[in-house]
């Protein structure tokens, strides 16, 4: 399978834990951050052990920013919390580079949340079986 803009697409792997990040870049700073993040912070975080897989979004400009989130959004699949505690991820905070100080001048505002998974207890829910409703209503499958 191939994505619209040309690259790969695989089957996307599952830890049990998800760092979500958001962060607010003015229209202008755009090109800035994303060659940061798409040309360094993400292969250099990638390289860290424990980490999966990283897919990012951008927020969909007809929603708006009417329900309070940001412009930008990175989930990071992770096989448990480790990497973030690990001496790679220390380093990797502690090095400057001049993309990556462009790229934090521009940054408006961000939030992170660490989330572990709670249900299923493994990979993810894909029950394509359909549903039943207590008065008997089946939807799906």
């Amino acid at each position: 399978m191939t994505s619209t803009n040309g690259s790969k697409v695989s089957n996307q792997q599952v830890g049990t834990s998800v760092l979500v990040v958001m962060m607010e870049v003015d229209p202008a700073d755009d090109e800035v951050f994303n060659k940061w993040y798409n040309e360094e912070h993400l292969p250099e975080r990638m390289s860290i052990p424990g980490y999966i897989s990283a897919r990012r979004f951008m927020l969909d400009p007809e929603d708006g920013q009417a329900n309070n989130v940001m412009r930008y959004l990175c989930i990071w699949e992770m096989e448990d919390d480790s990497p973030l505690q690990s001496q790679f991820y220390k380093d990797q905070n502690a090095k400057p580079t001049p993309t990556k100080d462009a790229a934090g001048a521009v940054v408006k505002n961000r939030a992170r949340g660490l989330y572990r998974q709670i249900f299923p207890a493994a990979g993810g829910y894909s029950d394509r079986v359909g549903y039943t409703y207590p008065d008997g209503t089946r939807i799906g499958a």
